[in-house]
């Protein structure tokens, strides 16, 4: 019955609800109140746990359900970086080339606002429509950045614009210096990125042998389950244990993504 419970805890803790997403999307002016609401639901899980389980083994569906979301987000982060990284590379491919060919900035900047989608686009439209309006289009960049998950790369674009406002310095020169430099930083990235992969894997393997060692001791007889998921000292040895497991596997996020920085 322990362990059963144990399993409704984490179901209740990390399960997906894609009917409410659904919802969502169908209806954009609901949003708001949504979010208010989900910040809601982990605590209802824990409590509906809290009476069928012991607390203990809610403690440590607690700790995994947490540790699963904070890793589900990293990865959420590194995709919507590497997506912002491509697309910002090709919308500066762009604007370097239409400002070679002697396009106004302004113009350079919003068709390359147009071959690109997402937060690129829409940050670029932002930065054209600031210089259209005779704004400081150095501020609009580093308001962008400040935004961005690539807030070095703007940060960067920024200073080559008022390099060329400031100097008299070609403007599609310091754009190309930009966008190479954009490349190459990606490209290490990527090259350091996949070179830390055997360490996480490492990682994640280590994080699972408390798990092999307890289906062993299962399959043998010695019943750890029995023991682990008890009312006495068993569930706080679990929640002792889960905690560490966690804690180790925040630890090597934390060393690799440090790596990268």
């Amino acid at each position: 019955m322990s362990a059963a419970a144990l399993a409704l805890a984490l179901a209740l803790l990390i399960a997906p609800a894609p009917a409410r997403h659904i919802a969502l999307r169908r209806r954009p002016h609901r949003r708001a109140a949504m979010s208010a609401v989900a910040p809601v639901w982990p605590v209802v899980a824990a409590l509906v746990s809290a009476v069928i389980a012991p607390l203990g083994i809610v403690v440590a569906a607690v700790t995994v359900g947490a540790t699963v979301e904070v890793r589900r987000r990293r990865r959420v982060r590194a995709r919507t970086s590497a997506a912002e990284a491509v697309a910002l590379q090709g919308a500066l491919e762009v604007l370097v080339g239409e400002l070679r060919v002697g396009a106004h900035p302004v113009a350079a900047f919003a068709t390359a606002a147009q071959e690109v989608d997402g937060g690129v686009a829409a940050s670029l439209r932002t930065v054209a429509a600031r210089a259209r309006m005779g704004g400081d289009v150095a501020a609009g960049l580093r308001s962008v950045a400040a935004r961005s998950a690539l807030s070095t790369h703007w940060e960067r674009l920024a200073l080559c614009w008022q390099l060329a406002q400031a100097h008299g310095l070609a403007i599609a020169t310091l754009m190309h210096t930009a966008h190479r430099d954009v490349v190459e930083r990606e490209r290490f990235s990527a090259q350091v990125t996949a070179a830390m992969a055997g360490a996480r894997t490492t990682a994640a393997v280590l994080a699972g042998l408390p798990v092999l060692g307890i289906g062993l001791g299962q399959l043998i007889g010695a019943d750890p389950l029995g023991l682990l998921c008890s009312d006495g000292a068993g569930q706080w040895l679990l929640a002792i244990g889960v905690a560490l497991a966690c804690a180790g596997l925040a630890w090597s996020d934390r060393i690799t993504d440090r790596v990268l920085t």
